[in-house]
């Protein structure tokens, strides 16, 4: 059971929490906000920024019907340093923050972390700066989980169990309130916050059982795809005007490609250059070799300047998306990390936002892929792809989309006469030739295949498939005969009887 979730994508740039009526500010978040700290809400995350060193302040939203007296909950945190020093923590907080009665749980940007009671200006350590290895070091994204089942809590550093301490002495705080805190100058990007509870509580011991068991996950799973030592420019020009149709996604590629090349000579010669995003997006039916694209486009911003390594991170929905809160972000920050200095390309995007589900861990990757292409954006590009409808439901999911991704490609059908060119390109690659009656055959499979097709037909996948029907029909043809007398020729031809399972 959801019991409170704040996530900060929908909300505006650039809206400061001093306009306390604004509709950005419906948790109504307090903070002592002043010359020496402010809160600013950014484009995804909260900007909570400590200007004075050696002192401590809060954000805070009091609540009077909260989570304190429940068998179990878990509270889930993402949070980010971008600024400071690295010997004072930052974390979550919660008790009579205005008093010397409450209880903290933070981190450090050296990786260390520390849990802390304060109560009648007594401060108790239950862990005194201890070093983590999980925690993500300097200016990187950490998850911080606490979970309460029964007579016990336990904290988690980005999904990993660090602290079992006793419930009475966690929740022995006078007041309701929690949020966040920071100790000395330090900035750091608050991203969401959800705190849940389940329906019915198994036993204690087998939810803490569970809880210790399991060892999720987080990094995200994908395919990497590393462009050519030899490569050059003149190569992939010649490997794009290679790939079979796609006339005018080509024109679009040739076109940035002639862009980049004048940015790129203006800025030796010292002049005004015009910044460009490299995120875009790919578009259109299945099988029309939208990776293949992706991996050119590496190449490309790699021969021009503008990437390190051009190689390409392929993932999707299922590589990205963890099982439980805070996984998932630690996935997608995985997925970026193998990503710089190349592209991170995801396929079938639009199932990150599917219908209906509005806490769907999709909308946690979505929050921290937009933040790591700002970010990130002269270092890596990320590259979309998908249905066509899909995807521009997808695009318009989000402001912040479609403020990073401005260059859209569709990429269409193949045409009958292109089908057949893919077989037979199928066929060369393979030591494989067609005869005269193949070629009939396939060119009127194709015609019909083409005119009766829908948005889900398998264009160059449906190619590959007929021809791996049609060399195993040709191997049960010539296997009746004694193979040893068959030459070369006769070992590699498709004919038209091989076909005959098309008709």
């Amino acid at each position: 059971m959801l019991i409170f979730e704040e996530h900060f994508q929908e909300n505006l740039p650039g809206r400061h929490f001093s306009e306390q009526n604004s509709p950005e500010n419906s948790r109504k978040w307090v903070t002592r906000d002043d010359v020496d700290c402010s809160l600013t809400l950014k484009d995804n995350c909260y900007l909570f920024d400590h200007k004075r060193s050696g002192d401590t302040y809060w954000l805070t939203w009091n609540s009077a019907d909260f989570f304190y007296d429940r068998h179990e909950f878990q509270i889930h945190i993402t949070l980010e340093k971008s600024s400071g020093t690295d010997g004072y923590g930052y974390g979550f907080v919660w008790g009579v923050l205005d008093t010397s009665n409450f209880f903290e749980f933070i981190i450090s940007g050296s990786g260390l972390y520390r849990i802390t009671h304060y109560k009648d200006g007594i401060l108790t350590h239950f862990a005194n700066w201890k070093k983590c290895d999980r925690i993500q070091i300097d200016n990187r994204v950490n998850i911080l989980g606490i979970r309460k089942v029964g007579d016990f809590v336990d904290f988690y550093i980005n999904s990993t169990l660090v602290e079992t301490l006793l419930a009475v002495h966690v929740m022995d705080v006078l007041g309701k309130s929690f949020g966040f805190v920071i100790h000395d100058k330090i900035q750091i990007k608050i991203h969401n916050l959800i705190i849940s509870s389940p329906e019915i509580s198994k036993k204690p011991e087998e939810s803490r059982k569970d809880a210790k068991d399991t060892k999720p996950e987080t990094k995200a799973n994908f395919v990497e795809h590393e462009p050519p030592t030899d490569d050059t420019l003149e190569k992939i020009i010649a490997d794009l005007n290679a790939l079979i149709g796609h006339e005018h996604t080509k024109e679009q590629l040739l076109s940035l490609a002639n862009f980049l090349k004048v940015q790129t000579e203006r800025k030796q010669r010292g002049l005004k250059t015009i910044q460009t995003s490299l995120h875009l997006m790919l578009y259109g039916p299945p099988g029309t070799g939208k990776t293949t694209i992706a991996r050119l486009v590496g190449r490309l911003y790699k021969q021009l300047g503008f990437l390190e390594r051009g190689h390409v991170v392929e993932t999707d929905r299922a590589g990205i998306i963890g099982g439980y809160i805070g996984q998932t972000a630690l996935r997608v920050e995985s997925a970026v990390q193998q990503a710089i200095g190349g592209v991170l390309f995801i396929d079938e995007a639009y199932m990150l936002v599917p219908d209906d589900t509005p806490n769907d861990f999709g909308k946690e990757a979505i929050q921290v892929l937009l933040k790591r292409m700002e970010d990130q954006r002269d270092r890596m590009a990320v590259v979309v792809a998908g249905y066509a409808d899909e995807m521009e439901k997808f695009i318009e999911s989000n402001p912040g989309l479609k403020s990073r991704i401005n260059r859209f490609l569709y990429i269409d059908h193949y045409q009958p006469d292109e089908l057949l060119a893919i077989f037979k390109k199928f066929c060369i690659e393979n030591g494989y030739s067609i005869d005269l009656s193949a070629y009939i055959v396939l060119q009127k499979v194709f015609f019909s295949a083409y005119e009766k097709r829908n948005k889900t037909f398998g264009n160059g996948r449906y190619v590959r498939t007929l021809f791996e029907r049609s060399i195993e029909q040709q191997a049960n043809r010539i296997v009746t005969h004694q193979l040893e007398k068959l030459d070369n020729s006769q070992l590699s031809l498709i004919t038209g009887e091989d076909l005959y399972f098309l008709m």
